[in-house]
């Protein structure tokens, strides 16, 4: 019953939950409360997975309900102890944590080699070409097309800027986009993004993980607004963005010094412009903080859902409820 219910609950996740969470309109009003509730999302469903696999291939039974003893592990339904069926169910929850453990162990060493790959790239050019700007705490590389960006995985001091954005914006301008980089520094919404990418190339075929990065990426590029606008007016960040944005429309072709896959940037002119634009120039009210306190605290419990299922199957309590049932 618990493994039903858990694949209940996973199936729930990625057919209501993320498409609903994708349409909310209040993420824009409070982008950082957006990024943590895709996160518990991601955590939730991998996790409901994960049970759901264990719950088929273990068996508990009333004298030991979550654990089998100390010095064993229980797999009598896998080894058909407890008839066909439940065999069956058993080897269909082994097969799907083999599957889990196979695309995450991949998924995982594909992305972390492309990234170092990248970074270790990034890192030769700007030893190579860069100069330092310390009045903006940043490097400048040589390139004909405007842009700004954060190292992979970087830190506040690794914000670069071509030489192309530094010649197209004014001084102010280029100030509130050192602070918008820093601000993806300082959230550190690289590792959230790389998070949802490892999700969406561990199961390409799930849309939902697809949707998972484009929202994160976006509530990134959100996040990293407001953060920027507290030490600068949201009129110059958003001349800034119309800058890059009309600059670039004027050079096409591969980004200078940036990396192969430009999705892994967190970059000043990525996330929707119009949508961003608009936020700056007409500032939405933030929620009020008691409402993000509570809704914080209801996404914290997403990921325990299932362990919840888990637990109150397999605790002392139901087998008693059964029996006085039967009585």
């Amino acid at each position: 019953m618990s493994t039903i219910l858990l694949a209940a609950c996973a199936a729930a996740l990625v057919l209501a939950g993320g498409p609903r969470l994708a349409r909310a309109r209040w993420v824009a009003r409070a982008p950082g409360l957006g990024l943590y509730a895709w996160q518990m999302w991601c955590a939730a469903v991998v996790t409901g997975a994960l049970l759901t696999g264990i719950t088929a291939t273990l068996h508990w039974d009333h004298t030991h309900d979550l654990v089998c003893r100390a010095w064993r592990v229980c797999l009598d339904a896998l080894l058909g102890a407890h008839g066909t069926a439940a065999q069956a169910l058993a080897v269909g929850g082994a097969g799907l944590l083999g599957v889990l453990a196979v695309r995450f162990a991949l998924a995982g060493w594909r992305l972390a080699r492309a990234e170092r790959r990248q970074r270790r790239r990034l890192r030769g050019l700007l030893s190579l070409t860069g100069r330092a700007m310390p009045e903006l705490g940043a490097t400048v590389v040589p390139a004909a097309e405007p842009a700004a960006y954060l190292l992979p995985g970087g830190g506040v001091r690794d914000v670069v800027f071509t030489s192309a954005a530094v010649d197209h914006l004014t001084g102010e301008e280029l100030h509130a986009v050192a602070a918008h980089e820093r601000a993806h520094a300082t959230g550190r919404h690289y590792r959230l993004v790389r998070t949802a990418r490892l999700l969406d190339r561990a199961f390409p075929w799930a849309p939902c993980f697809a949707t998972a990065v484009r929202q994160v990426h976006r509530l990134a590029e959100l996040r990293a607004d407001d953060v920027a606008v507290r030490s600068n007016p949201p009129i110059v960040l958003a001349r800034a963005l119309v800058a890059l944005a009309e600059a670039n429309a004027r050079h096409t072709g591969t980004r200078a010094g940036g990396p192969d896959d430009a999705s892994a940037l967190l970059g000043a002119d990525g996330g929707d412009a119009t949508e961003r634009l608009h936020r700056l120039l007409h500032r939405p009210r933030p929620l009020p903080a008691a409402l993000t306190r509570a809704a914080a605290g209801l996404f914290t419990l997403l990921p325990l859902m299932p362990v919840a299922i888990a637990a109150l199957q397999r605790s002392p309590l139901a087998p008693l409820g059964r029996r006085r049932q039967r009585l």
